[in-house]
């Protein structure tokens, strides 16, 4: 399908981007809904089915080739809505689920010689070389196979519904796979008004949970700068004094040189220099600016157990003062409170009285109480808390067969056991891999977590080997 009229008329026929053809018509900024219609019957003018092009892709901000392949997807779920029917047991109350899960898995043993020969070799390759059109094709055969209407009622609740039935899904599958598992929080805190970026997002949760370095993948659009692994800001001429905050900006790269996000600790001063109380922890995601006609856009995070709050805040950055001014989006207006305005503190080479005194106490501070403080803070993003004193970790082995762990309660060596079989993970993973005991605040249960792969797997399920 390289036509443009025939990926309109796909597009506008299962309501992508809006509800009906008035709907639509009207997001893109006409007076009526005829020129959609006209489109529809092939009456459309070859410079009007170029304008509808156009605003569609304005409007939604979308590109050619995304245009294109949301119209594969949704050709290629009808087609294999109608392959897939005549497969399934639809008296089985789970069969859609079963569905989804063949396709997760890569396992089609269950299906016809016809659909192994004719099909399978097409969804593989799809798989492989063009993930987001298959986990479309994928999301849309379950809104098909469900008979969800995703425009019936309020869009907000079902698009939520959705994301929750395919992660309660995809969490039974890979019930290690912890960090995918957290990006649902994320996910339905942003607006998905429309089968597109409810496509588009649920397509994020299915690479999230099945290829290993897809957040590695998914950083380079968040922007990093030059301001070393911890840099200090406060409210320029904010003299130090208690009661005074510093915003503690902790650098989280992935491994890359230019991408990742911050860990932001706001710090409020107390009554002496080496006091500071922890008062919130935020992430920051800068996303990296593809056109520059786009304004920056800053993304905030703050996480209280399982809940998540998001805001947005467009901003300006001078570079040579290292100087923020934030503007925070009208829809959630300055949801955490951040000052109009933040400066860096140059903590090798300060400038001026103020600055000389900020340096100096911070500098202090950093070294006798920074890494207790960090960690507290991680602790409160991430819900996991280290298990060190109680659990301590001393040999980690891993054979053909098992995995067996060391670990020191208490003055007592208490080894465990796991079968590799019981994980896909655990036969890709060596020794050397940084692995800890955690605690999950979500469930209080013990972990043994491989944080930087994003997998973590109850010590309850390891045998105590005696």
């Amino acid at each position: 399908m390289n036509d443009k009229v025939e990926i309109l008329q796909c597009l506008i026929a299962n309501r992508v981007f809006a509800p009906s053809h008035s709907a639509l018509a009207k997001e893109l900024g006409y007076k009526g809904k005829m020129v959609i219609y006209r489109l529809m019957e092939e009456k459309a003018a070859e410079r009007t089915v170029d304008e509808v092009w156009k605003r569609i892709q304005d409007c939604y901000i979308v590109s050619d080739t995304t245009l294109y392949n949301l119209a594969r997807i949704f050709e290629g779920a009808k087609y294999m809505v109608d392959k897939l029917l005549p497969e399934m047991n639809q008296e089985h109350p789970q069969w859609v689920e079963n569905l989804i899960l063949a396709f997760v898995n890569d396992f089609y043993d269950c299906f016809s010689p016809a659909f192994q020969q004719e099909e399978v070799p097409f969804l593989k390759d799809l798989r492989k070389d063009e993930p987001e059109v298959f986990w479309g094709l994928v999301i849309m055969l379950y809104i098909r196979c469900k008979k969800i209407d995703f425009y019936h009622g309020n869009t907000k609740l079902n698009y939520c519904r959705l994301i929750e039935a395919l992660d309660h899904l995809l969490f039974t599958l890979y019930p290690e796979k912890v960090d995918a598992h957290e990006v649902p929080f994320s996910l339905k805190a942003l607006d998905a008004p429309n089968l597109y970026k409810a496509i588009s997002n649920g397509i994020i949760l299915f690479r999230c949970y099945t290829e290993v370095d897809f957040t590695e993948n998914a950083s380079r659009v968040m922007m990093l700068f030059d301001w070393g692994k911890r840099s200090y800001w406060h409210r320029p001429d904010c003299s130090y004094g208690p009661g005074s905050e510093i915003w503690l900006l902790v650098e989280q790269n992935f491994g890359r040189a230019t991408n990742g996000y911050y860990m932001v600790l706001c710090l409020e001063a107390g009554k002496d220099i080496h006091t500071f109380e922890l008062k919130d922890t935020l992430v920051f995601c800068f996303w990296t600016v593809d056109d520059e006609d786009e304004p920056p856009i800053l993304q905030a995070c703050r996480r209280s157990g399982a809940k998540r709050e998001w805001c947005f805040y467009a901003y300006e950055y001078d570079d040579d003062e290292c100087k923020f001014t934030w503007e925070a989006n009208p829809k959630t207006g300055n949801l955490f409170g951040l000052p109009d305005t933040l400066q860096m503190i140059n903590l090798e080479h300060p400038q001026g009285k103020d600055e000389k005194v900020w340096a100096r106490i911070l500098r202090m501070w950093g070294e006798q109480q920074g890494d207790a403080i960090f960690e507290k803070a991680k602790e409160m993003l991430s819900g996991w808390v280290e298990q060190g004193d109680e659990y301590k970790l001393t040999d980690v082995q891993i054979s053909r067969n098992k995995i067996t762990l060391a670990i020191d309660r208490q003055g007592e060596i208490v080894k465990y056991e796991l079968p590799i079989k019981a994980y896909d993970f655990l036969s890709e993973i060596n020794p050397s891999q940084s692995v800890s005991i955690l605690k999950h605040t979500e469930d209080d249960e013990i972990y043994v977590g491989w944080t930087e792969l994003g997998y973590a797997i109850r010590l309850a399920e390891f045998a105590i080997v005696e």
